[in-house]
């Protein structure tokens, strides 16, 4: 008898457990469902943002450079048939691209929450590879000196008309 009642408010305990954690799941790691379909992983090391008709380099460069070295990185970039790449604007990284976008962040340093990339004006460096619903809030935009070195992750347009054809075309 005694065991029985022990058995029910195990069960008990476990069921009200479950109800509680459940919902709190929920919030984890889960696209919004606003950003559903905006981004289509293409196959080719690019993801095209639907909503701003620009396609972006998946991955990045690898090493932190200087802006010149960042130009001209894009300027020879040929990824996913095209080689009109550039360095992004600063209002075309929006916290769903960042998302979206998210790498493993390469510092080493334990304090290290993001990575720090060119952007097409010199003075401005972007975040990518952090997670927005963690920690603080991230600033949307970095000043940048120049002497500085950062990544690299490349940008096209896709609309129409306002690109360079594929290579070979």
């Amino acid at each position: 008898m005694k065991s029985s009642a022990n058995m029910r408010k195990r069960l008990t305990f476990s069921i009200i457990l479950v109800a509680l954690i459940l919902p709190l799941l929920s919030y984890i790691e889960k696209p919004s469902v606003a950003f559903a379909g905006r981004f289509v992983d293409n196959g080719d090391g690019t993801i095209t943002d639907t909503d701003r008709q620009l396609m972006w380099q998946k991955g990045d460069n690898g090493n932190e450079v200087t802006f010149e070295h960042a130009q001209g990185y894009c300027r020879n970039l040929r990824l996913g048939g095209h080689a009109d790449w550039r360095l992004p604007k600063p209002d075309e990284l929006d916290t769903a691209v960042a998302v979206e976008l998210m790498m493993p962040v390469h510092s080493r340093a334990a304090y290290a929450r993001l990575d720090l990339y060119w952007s097409s004006d010199p003075t401005v460096l972007l975040p990518f590879n952090y997670h927005p619903s963690r920690g603080s809030e991230v600033s949307r935009v970095y000043p940048a000196q120049k002497d500085d070195r950062a990544y690299v992750r490349a940008v096209r347009s896709t609309a129409l008309g306002l690109h360079a054809p594929p290579n070979g075309s």
